[in-house]
This record gives C-alpha cells, structure tokens and sequence, in this order.
C-alpha cells in the first residue's frame, strides 16, 4: 500500500535552538522494510522533519485505525529526498517487542 499523509503527525515540536528535535508518529499498514524506504514519507521534510528527528512507526492491520500489529521507533537518516526534495529517508528502526507475561 502506499504513504497515507494523514498517518504522519507531530507528537513534539522540541525545544527552542539549534539542537531542536521533534517527535513524529507514523500509523502504516504497509510493513517496517517498506516503510524504511527512501522517500516513503513523501511529504515529511515539508512537513518539518528533519535528520535526527525521532520517528515512532505504528504497524496497523488493514486501516489507519486498526489492531497494532507492530511498533518501531525509527529517526531521520536523510531529509529532502525525492526529485522533489520533499520526503524524508527513516532507519531500518528497532522494534518494540510484544510481550506480555502477566
């Protein structure tokens, strides 16, 4: 399936200065190995991510608000992807296991 920019929200704008550095969530139903992909989050550095920004990628079944099947947290690798200089490039990111053992 492809980006869905009303996946793509701004959790935390980050302080003031020239360290600033913004939180992202991404709900996807397309798995982590797509997602990771350059310039998948086609619109992001005109959204304001830039490199070093921490991106927390929520796998979902079917639609936007389905079951979570998988969480990553990922960061900005590369800003200004595309031919159109628009997107952004995401690490392979870390998962965040399921476990419950209550």
């Amino acid at each position: 399936m492809a980006y869905e920019t009303n996946g793509f929200k701004l959790l935390t704008d980050g302080l003031s200065g020239a360290s600033t550095m913004k939180t992202w969530l991404l709900d996807s139903v397309d798995a982590i190995a797509t997602v990771n992909t350059s310039n998948y989050v086609s619109d992001g550095h005109a959204r304001g991510a830039r490199q070093g920004d921490i991106v927390i990628v929520r796998t979902r079944t079917t639609t936007l608000a389905g079951p979570v099947t998988a969480i990553h947290h990922c960061w900005v690798i590369d800003e200004k992807t595309g031919s159109d200089g628009r997107g952004i490039d995401l690490t392979d990111g870390l998962a965040i296991t399921a476990t419950d053992t209550d």
